[in-house]
């Protein structure tokens, strides 16, 4: 048995770092970049009127100053005429200004008779215009490789003309549930259950930009498992839930041996979610989580994300942890860190501060008590209650955290 943070280096080790490939801007969304990404051409590319108004050669900011209205340009449209002073050419919002176009004045500002304009006093050079090149120039790099692709970095691909762009892919996953006593909906008997792990586990995967390729069942029965891995045999990370602890059906350490994949480790100190098993066949990873639903919960919040995060080319993997203060007291579990769901509210204006209300449930396939949880709270091995009032380490779930997620690599040891 290692420890919790052990464990998560070995996972974070284990990860080899996917091939670029070019994909469709659209299909890039939420991906690394694998490249820089340059500007085709100055941008603007023209002089721009950022307002609808009145593109002016001359400008009088002493005194109001009437002007002949000589034409109209609209977005798109190619600005043919060369503007003289007492001239002006009404414009729309993003059209091409006119050559000699000093200032942009706005319709709202410009009294209008017939073909002429009064302008307003104090009209500055350049006003509501933006440059040739302003933005950025030719050549230059708008991108790194390395940048999440965001969807404002997806309009800078898209703005210089990119149709395609080099990305870190996303792994493929497929999710493995075991287990005779699950069913996946109906009316179960009277000794089985419906399964929580599958939908759930595919939710937190959804949580870290993924779509299971496969969503799979087996019973206890090592044939069936193994066949199912092999039906999962193109996915990059396989999770199974159940199967991993030390009884009759505890199958899954075997159907391992069975497929060629190297167990990492096998049993953690951490509570709950000890008997978590990691294995690896080239660069296909495995995850074995125990059955029980809240440990099923932390070992893909723990190491699974880790993994996911590693393998897109994150810079960083895990949550950053933060400190707060407790509202109740919390037993420790004993010789093991304890990884307790939990609520962590804001308190204070000038300086944020977080009080936490641990969420243990009944046990560890409880979900209904700590359902409403946003976080873990990580209490570490000891016998002494920790009282209410003290400081301790927590970290924020995926989908539940009040702001974006800050992540951080855990220190190596």
């Amino acid at each position: 048995m290692i420890p919790a943070d052990e464990a998560l280096q070995l996972v974070l080790q284990a990860v080899q770092a996917a091939d670029s490939r070019a994909v469709a801007v659209p299909q890039a969304a939420g991906l690394r970049l694998a490249e820089d990404v340059r500007a085709d051409r100055d941008y603007p590319p023209f002089d721009r009127a950022m307002m609808d108004g009145y593109a002016v050669a001359a400008v009088d900011a002493d005194c109001e100053q009437t002007v002949e209205v000589v034409g109209q340009v609209a977005a798109g449209q190619a600005a043919s005429m060369c503007l003289a002073p007492a001239r002006s050419v009404e414009i729309m919002t993003g059209a091409a200004c006119p050559q000699g176009t000093e200032a942009v004045v706005p319709k709202e500002m410009v009294v209008r008779q017939g073909r002429f304009a009064t302008l307003p006093r104090g009209v500055q050079s350049q006003q509501h215009m933006a440059l040739r090149g302003s933005e950025c120039r030719a050549g230059e790099v708008v991108l790194r490789s390395g940048d999440l692709l965001t969807p404002l970095a997806i309009g800078v691909v898209a703005s210089v003309g990119r149709r395609e762009v080099r990305v870190v892919p996303a792994p493929t996953i497929g999710i493995l549930t075991t287990g005779g006593e699950l069913i996946g909906g109906g009316a179960p008997e009277s000794a089985q259950i419906r399964d929580s792990n599958g939908p759930m586990l595919a939710a937190m995967a959804a949580g870290c930009g993924l779509k299971p390729a496969c969503l799979l069942h087996a019973p206890d029965d090592i044939a069936a498992i193994v066949a199912a891995l092999e039906t999962m045999r193109a996915c990059d990370l396989i999770v199974l839930t159940g199967g991993v602890s030390m009884g009759q059906y505890d199958l899954v350490p075997d159907s391992f041996g069975q497929i060629g994949a190297e167990v990492v480790f096998h049993k953690v100190s951490q509570k709950p979610g000890k008997p978590l098993l990691f294995a690896r066949r080239g660069r296909q990873l495995f995850f074995g989580l125990p059955g029980n639903p809240l440990a099923a919960h932390l070992c893909f919040h723990r190491y699974v994300t880790a993994a996911i995060r590693r393998w897109c080319g994150h810079p960083v993997a895990v949550p950053a942890r933060e400190v707060g203060t407790l509202l109740e007291p919390v037993r420790p579990g004993g010789s093991r860190t304890w990884f307790v769901l939990g609520h962590a509210e804001c308190e204070g204006q000038a300086r944020r501060t977080w009080s936490l209300r641990p969420l243990p449930g009944r046990s560890s396939a409880d979900l209904f008590g700590p359902n409403q949880a946003n976080c873990y709270l990580e209490v570490p091995p000891g016998d002494e209650v920790l009282a209410a009032g003290e400081s301790l380490a927590f970290e924020w779930l995926v989908m539940g955290a009040p702001a974006p997620l800050p992540w951080t690599l855990p220190a190596v040891s």
